[in-house]
């Protein structure tokens, strides 16, 4: 597999902060081998057929077809009889969030027309006709899909499965050191995946999860006044004393010392 940027014939392309948007031509009969971005990658396709391997699954796409990857994730795509058009996009998350406070989609979407697909056709004559308000127009257009694809479930329509097996790997091994390559790997989806649905359906990242089960062990252990502030703080899985420390009061708001004075 490749990280990869947009592969096909751009013959126009629209930067904004945060934002690229293309038009790209792919020629008839060719195939992208499986390959990611990293980048949000949104595909909206404007002429031609083609079929989209992904996560599993595969997807038949025809024009106001979208389909949007999160960073990362893993995908080919076969191109048949005819020459295909398409309006790409690509979100730099980080930007995103930093710029304009939004996130970009942490999982596959599919879509097929409907508002969606309005909104990037503006997108798309805003790209080919600009003129001194095209600017601003396109960070809207970016803002209004983004609002509109927050509200749209998963390609399956469910949270994914693996989410609940994230949470009882977690709880089991939270004493131990995880990498999120690790996780990614037990679970069958990328890493870019696992931590962008995993944000999106906790309110935090895995390590912070991670960390707050390490505090909530070492709650619990501070009630027994014989063991130590280091002893705990090796149990519970932290490297050592001052970073239980400080991790125990990021959470709690209060040093160990101090919570074990008021339960004593």
């Amino acid at each position: 597999m490749t990280n990869s940027g947009v592969q096909g014939h751009i013959v126009r392309s629209r930067r904004e902060p945060g934002i690229v948007c293309h038009e790209v031509f792919y020629d008839s009969g060719r195939t992208l081998d499986t390959h990611a971005h990293d980048s949000c990658f949104i595909a909206f396709s404007l002429d031609g057929r083609y079929r989209e391997r992904t996560c599993g699954a595969q997807f038949d796409c025809q024009p106001r077809s979208i389909i949007v990857h999160p960073p990362g994730e893993e995908h080919a795509v076969f191109f048949g009889d005819s020459i295909v058009r398409c309006l790409v996009v690509e979100l730099d998350p980080a930007e995103m969030r930093r710029r304009y406070d939004v996130y970009t989609p942490p999982a596959l979407l599919r879509l097929e027309g409907g508002p969606m697909a309005a909104i990037l056709t503006n997108l798309y004559g805003e790209c080919r006709h600009s003129d001194v308000c095209s600017s601003l127009a396109i960070q809207g257009l970016i803002l209004q899909l983004l609002a509109g694809l927050s509200r749209t479930d998963n390609g399956d329509g469910e949270r994914p499965r693996w989410i609940d097996r994230i949470d009882e790997i977690l709880r089991d091994r939270f004493r131990t050191r995880l990498s999120l390559e690790e996780i990614a790997a037990e679970v069958g989806a990328s890493s870019a995946r696992v931590s962008a649905v995993f944000r999106r359906a906790y309110h935090r990242s895995i390590a912070e999860e991670q960390r707050r089960l390490r505090v909530e062990f070492a709650l619990e252990r501070l009630r027994d006044c014989n063991a130590s502030l280091a002893e705990i703080a090796i149990e519970a899985g932290f490297s050592d004393q001052p970073h239980f420390c400080r991790a125990f009061k990021q959470v709690t708001g209060m040093t160990p010392a101090r919570y074990r004075m008021q339960c004593v």
